[in-house]
């Protein structure tokens, strides 16, 4: 068993996770919290590092006092990246081996630093995705175990500003005042992960993560990633449009759009109860259609077409629930769209974790456990037991018993004795006392019954109440 733990720092919510992953990959959910980033983060990237650090380290808190992870104690932590500078950018090289030799692990990050040689950017490189492979000018699909004298490789890098990374550097994650180790998680990658299948990156998709400030779009064909790039616009621009139309604070904005909101194709004749709910639904339709509208310019700039994405589109992101929005962006891009799910497989100790509302750090979950072996979190090691709670807590069987010799007495106990109950007069000493003051009352000897159980059970009831007269009045009552 293993445990994971993830942290999301979006644009208007950070969130945060531990699961446990057991040793078939099977992952449990056991805590998630999240709380409300307000202006400290701005199209996914940090401004305000102090600020975010206290709400990372209030959810880190809440997160270790979840009663389904104490008493453990986050040790590790994954750290989703990515951002409003996300994208992607072609790359290839070429390795020869001087002679036929067996493709390797050497071969392959070979192939990687000449196409980073060949990238010739400061932007920091974030992860490769491989397109396609030749060896000696013949395709192949896998190359590590094959055999050759040349071997080509076109790459799709995923890049973004320095500033980025650096900025969440500067966010202190703690557990009782010691910092927590990071590791990064491209985002993208995490969350396609999960999205999509085989099929889909093999026939053509594209996948849109509609946030609160940033839109990422990734298109996927022939199982590989072609092109990713990141929109400065989300949900939340529809939200200010609202609030400058409306004379209104951000905070009802936010609920007006989600109750009374929707994007309509046709703005012509919006069908509405009042005229308010006409004005908000133009406001949340004109701004939705902007950003449909980019992202279809998006997937035509890099030269695909619908009929090249039979898969369609897989849309995930807050900004998706808007109602209206999935079937505004089918309508104008003229692809099917589905909502992303979380991996039916992944379960929850807390029916009050939601999986669709904790798509984005689950994603980051199910990729960590897939590719890291860091085990995030530290569970206290229970005492060993000593001799004496050794042997109190094992178990006494009635051959354990029978073998224990009882103090004061000549030898050891047997189930089986008849004389069990009698007190080994020659051993155990008697106070002088007792019994002294009925001895001339009382006789100890049962009467003859003959067998008889009625009157066994009557001389045993006269025998009792001879025993309690002394001190009772009134016995036979």
């Amino acid at each position: 068993m293993k445990y994971i733990a993830a942290i999301e720092i979006g644009s208007s919510r950070i969130k945060g996770i531990v699961a446990s992953v057991d040793d078939t990959a099977a992952i449990t959910v056991l805590a998630a919290e999240e709380l409300d980033s307000g202006e400290t983060v701005r199209y996914g990237r940090v401004q305000n590092a102090r600020e975010v650090s206290l709400r990372v380290n209030e959810i880190i808190q809440r997160l270790e006092n979840s009663p389904k992870v104490a008493p453990g104690r986050i040790s590790a932590i994954f750290v989703a990246n990515g951002g409003r500078s996300l994208a992607s950018t072609f790359a290839e090289a070429t390795v020869r081996l001087g002679g036929e030799a067996e493709i390797t692990d050497q071969t392959l990050q070979r192939l990687h630093k000449e196409a980073r040689y060949n990238l010739a950017t400061d932007r920091e490189v974030l992860a490769i995705a491989p397109r396609r492979f030749s060896v000696d000018g013949a395709e192949v699909k896998k190359i590590i175990g094959a055999f050759g004298n040349v071997v080509h490789g076109e790459f799709t890098f995923l890049t973004a500003s320095p500033e980025n990374r650096r900025a969440l550097d500067r966010v202190k994650i703690e557990s009782q005042g010691n910092d927590i180790p990071r590791d990064y998680v491209t985002r993208l990658l995490a969350q396609t992960e999960m999205a999509l299948s085989d099929s889909d990156r093999q026939v053509g998709c594209v996948y849109i993560d509609f946030g609160a400030e940033t839109t990422t779009i990734a298109i996927f064909r022939e199982g590989a990633l072609l092109m990713a790039a990141t929109l400065p616009m989300g949900s939340a621009n529809i939200t200010r449009d609202l609030c400058a139309g409306l004379s209104i604070t951000a905070d009802t904005a936010e609920n007006i759009k989600i109750t009374k909101g929707k994007a309509v194709v046709e703005r012509v004749n919006i069908q509405a109860p009042d005229d308010e709910t006409r004005e908000i639904i133009n406001y949340v339709s004109a701004r939705a259609g902007e950003i449909v509208a980019n992202i279809n310019n998006s997937i035509a700039q890099a030269g695909f077409k619908a009929a090249d994405l039979a898969a369609g589109i897989v849309l995930s992101g807050g900004g998706a629930r808007l109602a209206g929005f999935a079937e505004m962006l089918e309508a104008q891009t003229r692809m099917k769209v589905r909502r992303a799910a979380v991996d039916a497989s992944i379960l929850s100790a807390d029916a009050r974790i939601k999986a669709a509302d904790n798509f984005d750090i689950i994603a980051l979950v199910k990729y960590a456990a897939a590719h890291s072996d860091i085990d995030c979190l530290d569970m206290p090691a229970k005492p060993e037991p000593t001799e004496e709670r050794r042997e109190e807590a094992r178990p006494r069987t009635a051959d354990a018993i029978g073998r224990t010799a009882a103090p004061g007495r000549r030898r050891d106990i047997d189930l089986d004795d008849p004389d069990l109950l009698r007190d080994d007069e020659e051993t155990i000493e008697q106070p002088d006392n007792v019994n002294d003051s009925y001895d001339d009352e009382i006789n100890d000897e049962l009467p003859e019954t003959d067998g008889d159980p009625e009157k066994t059970r009557v001389a045993l009831l006269e025998r009792i109440k001879n025993w309690f007269a002394p001190k009772v009045d009134n016995i036979d009552e």
